[in-house]
């Protein structure tokens, strides 16, 4: 398990299973990707045989996350593309000044002579590291595989996000990462480009103590105002990552 100072302190995370460091990257260099490729490719790689039904996970029984993941990228389907695109994009975030080689059984990460795999042997080390640098809570998939399977998957996830989007009356859009930077900006008064600079961990911590902070205080407020049966706030400093 990573520790959270290592998390907040924006270092590179060492991952001792391909004997290469993982680098945090931040919000300004995830712009250059944006946000749906970002998520849709962290998806991809974070990749479980839990989102099946169990009678798939049983069909499934042999192979392994990482195995399927890999033939969902080595499909030529033009409906696994842009996930596909999505996940190299965010490996080439992770992993800079690296090329990234999609192999029919592995996944390298080159720079001239120097070679870094990711297989089977250490996917699941590197989901950990994954979810918890990127706060990636909910195993449910995003993506949009190939096969007919996947795509049954996918179809069912994807009917119920425009389901949800009608019912709020509005258009499917991913924009937390920009949303999150621009409250922390204007509400903390920090300039834009600093929490720009931020990775993700670090934008997410913030918000989340802002968050309490302000409830804290406007509960506070209410009650010296003389408002009455007003829940009591938490502790805005309390352990948030436990």
């Amino acid at each position: 398990m990573l520790n959270d100072l290592l998390l907040l302190s924006k270092n590179d995370i060492p991952f001792i299973g391909a004997q290469i460091n993982i680098h945090q990257p931040t919000i300004k260099e995830i712009a250059l990707i944006g946000e749906d490729n970002f998520f849709s490719g962290c998806e991809m790689l974070n990749f479980s045989k839990e989102i099946l039904s169990e009678q798939d996970r049983i069909n499934l029984a042999k192979l392994t996350n990482f195995e399927i993941l890999m033939s969902i990228m080595n499909d030529k389907n033009s409906s696994s593309h842009k996930n596909r695109i999505g996940a190299i994009m965010v490996l080439t975030l992770l992993f800079p000044g690296y090329e990234i080689h999609v192999l029919p059984r592995e996944i390298d990460i080159c720079k001239e002579d120097e070679h870094h795999y990711l297989n089977s042997d250490n996917f699941e080390s590197f989901k950990e590291i994954l979810v918890a640098m990127f706060c990636l809570k909910k195993p449910e998939s995003e993506y949009n595989p190939g096969g007919d399977l996947a795509k049954r998957i996918s179809d069912k996830l994807k009917k119920g996000k425009e389901r949800k989007a009608r019912d709020l009356g509005e258009k499917q859009k991913i924009d937390v990462l920009s949303r999150y930077s621009s409250v922390l900006s204007v509400g903390m008064q920090i300039d834009l480009n600093t929490i720009l600079d931020y990775s993700v961990y670090q934008l997410f911590d913030a918000y989340q103590r802002y968050e309490l902070k302000v409830y804290s205080d406007s509960t506070f407020e209410a009650k010296l105002a003389g408002a009455k049966d007003i829940k009591d706030a938490d502790n805005w400093m309390k352990d948030i990552h436990s």
